[in-house]
């Protein structure tokens, strides 16, 4: 197996678990804040999490625009992407998921994320780049270590915060 092909499937792995997590969670689910918690709302952290893959995909990895503003995707999902360094509980407590629309665009990205991953080559996987958070990584590393890691951790807090509230955390 090449290092792209493993990428790309433990990314899809992540991915799949997130998206089976998330869909069975009702309005009331994704927007309830718990009292006196520290961590947001699923719809917050689950909006987070698809922001911060299209931002580093796009921005950080490709030096292009993230796709939920060169598809106009603000429009369609009525939740707002913060600039960078907005992710706070400000924020989060304005986040209404509207689920539906949300899920094609976390479909979008994560298609366009496999895409990416795909097309690379080891030379691409070694390309060294500013993180700014972890220092300078290679693309392999933020794909794998970052990524990937980002969307299972979140998928681990969303599945807490469903079980909380007495739903069934995890698909299995």
């Amino acid at each position: 197996m090449t290092p792209q092909a493993a990428l790309r499937q433990q990314l899809a792995g992540a991915h799949d678990i997130l998206d089976q997590t998330i869909a069975d969670c009702s309005p009331d689910v994704l927007d309830k804040h718990l009292p006196g918690a520290t961590i947001s709302s699923i719809g917050s952290i689950y909006a987070h999490l698809v922001f911060a893959e299209d931002g580093i995909l796009h921005g950080m990895l490709q030096g292009k625009p993230p796709i939920y503003r060169a598809q106009n995707w603000a429009a369609r999902t009525d939740v707002q992407m913060p600039e960078p360094g907005g992710f706070n509980p400000e924020w989060a407590r304005g986040v209404h998921m509207k689920l539906p629309a949300f899920r094609e665009y976390a479909k979008a990205v994560f298609a366009a994320t496999d895409a990416y991953v795909g097309g690379l080559s080891e030379a691409d996987l070694d390309r060294k780049v500013q993180t700014g958070f972890v220092g300078e990584q290679t693309v392999g590393f933020v794909l794998g270590n970052i990524l990937a890691w980002h969307a299972a951790q979140h998928t681990g807090e969303i599945a807490a915060l469903k079980g909380v509230q007495g739903l069934k955390g995890l698909p299995f």
